[in-house]
């Protein structure tokens, strides 16, 4: 080892001596031999998991000098959850690859999300020093310096990343340092630029604690309520992603499918779920996940095929008779949409999305009464978006002329979302309507503030203009409600 070190003209032997420097923190200082490939008992595992295993282990055995098999074996450990021999096969592959960069990558990662933060941060390091150019290596180890306190070494992680073009990720972790250092105002130079493009809640939070710190409370207010979504800022890591080809079992790869639907990644998640249709085509919870990213992904043939399966196999699940009035709609047979949420609803009534689609379609056909019942007993039922469930009641309040409704409606919306400028816009052009001319112009005075959809605030103070001028002029006539 110590000649490695010794022949600093071999960039491949210094990046070497890194890794195995790293791996001394993994509990191995012995390189590149390596003993038996990791073997954890698989008896409680499904039978897909041990079938893969299996197969990777036995060549594993058969290659003892390969670094790449004990990689793919620990890769496969890692994702169907077996964690410490994931590890020690990082371990064993890095021992026997020590130029490869996955190994103490895949390892760093690892010890992070076992709580080891030092050993973490040694094997980052001793895969930065195999590949500088990788920037979720960065990053990470960015964020782990931070929370050990190591400030100038976390600063010049975050900055590499940014050379390299991390954008708002990097940004967020210097913006981080800075508030942790007392030093709002440059975390808000960081993070205004950001947010002025990208539109994304954790950025919001931030910037709401800087503001906050620099004493400008409406600023904050605006910034945490545009915060207000739990959504964590993160980066795409095309390595990780990798790993998902050794994701074997019906369950393990049906959760990791759904993920991959909520990231809005359709294709990758449908190819990963159809060939299970073979062997579980009427499993309950694989059905209606396919369902939905059929009808998320417009495939609408596919979509009620699965459907028709769903409701003859689950004629009493909520969520067949939910889908399937998404497809009616979408198709535009509104009744039988309605039928099919009423169904549903009867199954399950404690459902905020049915009772916001029956509201919908109540308000196409402008039935304003059943529409406004319907949004009601979706936010009673816990509807994520209520603020944006009570500013469509509210509009749909106006529609119909009952002005106090609309009002009421509409103030609860900007008491739970002040940086909604289109409530603000709408309670205005209520509030004027029903004489209240100052705090209508209070309220675009907020609504400009906040600074979007300035074409719907200029003509709701043209529109209070006309009432006000009304008002005061008894010959002059105002018009009757604008729409809005």
């Amino acid at each position: 080892m110590r000649r490695l070190f010794e022949r600093a003209e071999s960039p491949r032997a210094l990046a070497f001596a890194a890794c195995l420097a790293a791996l001394t923190a993994l509990g191995c200082a012995d390189a590149p031999t390596v003993g038996e490939p990791a073997a954890p008992s698989l008896s409680t595992a499904d039978e897909e998991v041990r079938t893969l295993i299996q197969k990777l282990l036995a060549s594993a055995r058969a290659t003892p000098r390969s670094g790449e098999m004990r990689g793919r074996l620990g890769m496969a450990y890692e994702v169907n959850g077996f964690a410490d021999s994931a590890l020690e096969s990082y371990r064993q592959a890095a021992a026997l690859d020590g130029g490869e960069f996955r190994w103490p990558y895949f390892a760093g990662l690892l010890l992070a999300k076992r709580g080891d933060a030092d050993a973490a941060i040694a094997a980052m390091r001793g895969a930065i020093a195999i590949d500088d150019g990788y920037v979720p290596a960065w990053l990470s180890l960015g964020a782990w310096l931070r929370e050990q306190g190591d400030v100038a070494a976390a600063k010049n992680a975050y900055r590499r990343a940014e050379a390299l073009g991390a954008g708002s990720p990097a940004i967020a972790g210097l913006a981080l340092i800075a508030l942790d250092d007392g030093k709002p105002a440059e975390a808000a130079a960081l993070l205004e630029p950001v947010n002025a493009t990208l539109d994304h809640p954790h950025l919001h939070r931030m910037l709401g604690r800087a503001y906050r710190a620099l004493g400008r409370a409406e600023d904050a207010r605006i910034a945490f309520a545009r915060g207000a979504a739990a959504t964590p800022l993160q980066w795409r890591d095309p390595l990780q992603e990798d790993k998902t080809e050794y994701l074997a079992g019906f369950r393990g790869q049906l959760v990791h499918a759904q993920k991959l639907l909520r990231a809005g990644q359709h294709e990758p998640a449908l190819a990963m779920l159809t060939p299970w249709q073979a062997t579980h085509g009427e499993d309950e919870a694989l059905l209606s996940t396919l369902a939905g990213a059929y009808l998320t992904a417009g495939k609408r043939e596919q979509a009620l095929e699965v459907l028709r399966v769903g409701l003859r196999a689950h004629p009493e699940d909520h969520h067949f008779h939910f889908q399937m009035a998404l497809w009616q709609r979408d198709g535009g047979d509104l009744s039988a949409a309605k039928e099919h949420l009423r169904r549903s609803l009867a199954l399950n009534p404690a459902q905020p999305q049915a009772h916001e689609e029956l509201a919908a379609l109540f308000l196409r056909e402008r039935r304003y009464g059943a529409a406004l019942d319907a949004f009601d007993a979706a936010i009673a039922h816990g509807a994520p978006n209520a603020a944006d469930l009570l500013r469509t009641s509210g509009a749909a309040a106006a529609a119909r002329g009952d002005w106090a409704d609309a009002i009421d409606r509409l103030q609860r919306a900007t008491e739970r979302d002040p940086s909604a400028t289109r409530a603000f816009v709408q309670i205005a052009r209520a509030l004027a309507e029903s004489g209240r001319i100052d705090e209508a112009k209070a309220a675009l005075d907020w609504a400009a503030r906040l600074g979007t959809h300035r074409g719907e605030t200029a003509a709701a103070r043209r529109r209070v203009a006309e009432l006000e001028a009304a008002a005061s002029s008894p010959n002059v006539a105002a018009h009757g409600p604008a729409s809005g």
